[in-house]
């Protein structure tokens, strides 16, 4: 089994536009820096890994089969940017096992978690 992912999915920088514009206060820079690298997603063949955490990590992971539903959402303004939010429902909760937030083309990554757990369940 290849354990490489197919996918890795950032936060898009536009998440941090206001953080951005006032980069030149320095600080907002910062944490705009900061909260891009504390979140990554990676999509393996029978699951997805999320990694929050820049200093310390806390890792999740979630096997494709165990996912009932994917909901997407985006503003008008999201929409202009390519970007939005993704949830992840489990068959073991209630509620999203997982939001992520600003992440670039969110219904390309829900289709490319669909179609690999579509694959899984033809095997």
């Amino acid at each position: 089994m290849n354990d490489d992912p197919l996918l890795e999915v950032r936060p898009s920088w536009w998440s941090f536009f206001w953080y951005l514009l006032f980069s030149w206060l320095l600080i907002p820079l910062l944490i705009a820096m900061w909260k891009h690298a504390a979140m990554v997603l990676f999509v393996y063949e029978d699951r997805i890994v999320l990694q929050r955490g820049v200093l310390s990590k806390n890792m999740k992971e979630i096997f494709i089969s165990d996912v009932r539903t994917m909901d997407t959402n985006q503003t008008f303004a999201q929409r202009l940017l390519g970007i939005g939010d993704l949830k992840i429902a489990t068959s073991g909760t209630s509620g999203y096992e997982d939001v992520l937030l600003g992440i670039p083309d969110p219904v390309g990554v829900k289709d490319f978690i669909a179609s690999q757990r579509r694959s899984i369940s033809a095997r």
